[in-house]
């Protein structure tokens, strides 16, 4: 059975859980599996340029860990925003734990993710990822207010 995990956002009482693509990133999904052991709590931000894709960033750990560089990010393949299918979830490592990013929607320009795709939303939660993409997006620009997600494991 494939592991899962589950992204909340409290303030929205949204929870949607992703599969991990163990058999295309097996290296980076253990990455991410392990730093899972906790939850993390994540900063949420929205680019503008992207389209609809939003992100995560959690606080560095106390010691360095294994990362990579925007312009050599951890993972066996690199992709472009343009290029990455609604409903994925993309992990990247900088300095620290790294952040997820779901792309929740048509993303167009064709610039380079941080990271990899790590994950796929589960269909049955798709709704419950636009409207988390949407309330980040309004949370950053229209009320201004800090946006938390929270990233734990699915124990099955």
């Amino acid at each position: 059975m494939s592991k899962m995990i589950q992204l909340e956002w409290p303030s929205e009482e949204l929870v949607v859980r992703a599969t991990l693509l163990e058999d295309e990133e097996p290296e980076l999904c253990e990455i991410l599996w392990k730093n899972l052991e906790k939850p993390l709590k994540l900063f949420c931000r929205h680019p503008v340029s992207t389209g609809e894709e939003f992100s995560g960033e959690s606080r560095p750990p106390r010691h360095p860990v294994q990362t990579g560089t925007q312009a050599q990010p951890l993972g066996r393949k690199q992709w472009l925003f343009s290029r990455i299918s609604p409903g994925s979830v993309v992990y990247a490592i900088f300095g620290g734990y790294g952040g997820l990013s779901l792309i929740y929607g048509a993303c167009t320009e064709p610039l380079p993710a941080r990271g990899s795709i790590v994950g796929k939303v589960v269909e049955d939660d798709w709704d419950k990822m636009l409207k988390a993409g949407k309330a980040v997006w309004n949370a950053q620009y229209r009320t201004h207010k800090p946006m938390i997600m929270y990233a734990w494991r699915v124990e099955q």
